[in-house]
């Protein structure tokens, strides 16, 4: 239950809720597949990082591939590229082959050597040749986690391999492509040049860029389910995706978004649809540009995308702009989250490791793992403690946290005479302590009251609790479910967000239909003070008008 704290005779400041982050790594230690490359065959002045991110030149192609030792123990698969030109461009009907490593969860009897390649990088507790996957003991089938890395990166790129190393060790079979970006476009949106023009010149080739990624994902899933050494291993009904950048896009393609194909009239439509995927998180997701969105104009292809979805953006990141995003967010209907970091830019920076791993397993959890204590905790939890200076923007979830009936509780209401205050509660213990009255005292029950949902459960939205901020706001608090309305009075300094109180329906044009309406009204600021009542009963909602409040209009649909 949220904490109080008490000044000035009002009821102050519930403290945030604050999760310590998650350690790195999880607990399990991780082994990878047959990744064995023969790097005798780079030709002088090649390296094998350009095969891993298929950089190309007029005189020869390039992807991981080539050098792979034993082509048949590594994960690879090959699929049609459907034969539509607009999203396809010259690839449209051609078959084209993809590489997969995948990391997992194994055995800490597991003794297998790790595999060394170029710069450092290396490969944990890789499989050899035609060996087997080394899981751990007693595992049942494993959840499978999609992973889409940056454009023109790779699995064995930098933090792109510590971020898909550190989903492994909290128990996921986590399979990435190597999407070899560069073997279709030359520029994608980390590229200097396209971040200072905003203007894609080659564009039919970047267009088939993105729409090849999403299937080169689902392909992945394919090669997983229908491979010997793993086909009895995972769980096909626990399938998530997560993505960097162009890979947070390739997600929500992947969930049925439009891509935008039309350079100038900004027509767009879907890739794919993969509805084996139950969630995606995407870190920095790029979702385009203000003059160039993603999904459409003004982001409305994203309105076909039902994938619960998270995204983790940078307050401070041109590239792919933490405005645009919302955007995009605010077309889907399923649940949905924006968690920002306060100037963080377009990158995949370590110390934000602990948060990353923290706000994505804690989503994917909810609706991947289907845990209903880790769906409800989304709801309330506001920031991870440590690393960047992360916090919630918002977070909706249509369907009620997974309970569509929900808890109802009562919110109570409160008058102060000698503040001349009213104040709300939906917590049974915080109305349990203003009817004792000793810690807060000169509170009384004024007799008024409406039904509303637990925070977490039910229909709606869950409730923003603000309180003045002392110094400088005003000594009452405020409620909304209104996710603008909620984003704009926590933006603004004189008010503190304090948490989720309630839960509740936002009244339609047409009203609340067979619920019970609540309406708002504001006192104008008599007494030098701010203060709001949230009413139910037509007569006295009469009675405060001719008081001289104003009513600001319905508010919530809360159960009879």
């Amino acid at each position: 239950m949220l904490g109080l704290a008490l000044a000035s005779s009002e009821i102050v400041a519930i403290a945030q809720s604050v999760v310590p982050p998650l350690p790195a790594p999880g607990p399990y230690p991780v082994a990878c597949t047959n990744v064995e490359q023969d790097l005798s065959r780079l030709a002088p002045g090649e390296t094998a990082d350009l095969y891993w991110r298929g950089v190309a030149t007029e005189e020869k192609e390039r992807y991981v591939t080539a050098l792979l030792a034993s082509g048949a123990d590594a994960l690879t698969g090959s699929f049609v590229v459907p034969a539509d030109a607009e999203l396809f461009d010259r690839w449209a009907g051609d078959t084209v082959v993809h590489a997969y490593l995948a990391c997992y969860p194994t055995s800490p009897a597991n003794d297998r050597a790790d595999y060394l390649l170029p710069d450092g990088v290396v490969v944990p507790r890789m499989q050899r040749g035609s060996e087997a996957p080394w899981l751990p003991e007693g595992a049942s089938r494993l959840p499978v986690l999609l992973y889409s890395h940056g454009y023109g990166g790779s699995p064995l790129t930098g933090t792109y391999r510590d971020a898909l190393l550190a989903f492994a060790s909290w128990g996921y079979v986590t399979i990435a492509p190597f999407h070899g970006d560069l073997r279709y476009s030359v520029l994608g949106p980390d590229s200097p040049a396209a971040t200072s023009s905003g203007y894609v010149p080659v564009w039919s080739e970047f267009v088939a860029m993105q729409a090849t990624r999403p299937l080169s994902m689902s392909n992945a899933l394919d090669v997983l389910l229908g491979h010997p050494h793993w086909r009895d291993r995972v769980d096909a009904g626990r399938v998530g995706a997560f993505g960097v950048s162009q890979g947070g896009e390739t997600v929500m393609l992947l969930g049925g978004a439009a891509l935008t194909y039309g350079l100038f009239t900004l027509d767009s439509r879907p890739v794919t649809l993969d509805a084996r995927v139950r969630a995606g998180v995407g870190y920095v997701p790029y979702f385009g540009i203000g003059s160039l969105p993603a999904f459409g104009r003004d982001q409305v292809g994203a309105e076909a995308v039902s994938l619960p979805f998270l995204a983790l953006s940078g307050t401070a990141d041109g590239v792919a702009p933490a405005d645009t995003v919302r955007r995009a967010l605010d077309r889907m209907d399923g649940p949905r989250g924006h968690v920002l970091f306060e100037g963080l830019g377009h990158e995949l920076d370590p110390t934000t490791s602990a948060d990353i791993a923290t706000w994505s397993l804690g989503f994917l959890a909810a609706f991947v793992l289907d845990d209903a204590a880790a769906r409800s905790r989304l709801a309330s939890v506001e920031r991870v403690d440590g690393g960047l200076d992360d916090r919630k923007s918002f977070y909706v979830d249509p369907s009620g946290g997974g309970a569509t009936e929900g808890e109802i509780v009562d919110t109570i209401e409160y008058y102060n005479a000698a503040l001349d205050h009213y104040f709300i509660t939906a917590f049974a213990d915080e109305a349990a302590m203003l009817d004792e009255g000793v810690q807060v005292p000169g509170w009384s029950r004024t007799g008024h009251a409406f039904r509303a949902w637990k925070a977490g459960s039910g229909p709606g939205n869950d409730a923003c609790r603000f309180f003045g901020t002392p110094g400088h706001g005003p000594n009452s608090h405020f409620y909304t479910i209104n996710a603008a309305e909620c984003a704009t009075v926590q933006a603004n300094a004189d008010w503190t967000y304090e948490g989720v109180a309630f839960r509740a329906v936002e009244p339609l044009a047409s009203g609340c239909g067979p619920d019970a309406t609540v309406t708002r009204l504001y006192n104008n600021g008599m007494g030098g003070e701010a203060n709001h009542r949230f009413l139910v009963d037509a007569q006295e909602i009469e009675r405060m008008l001719a008081k001289g409040w104003s009513v600001e209009g319905p508010v919530f649909c809360v159960p009879r």
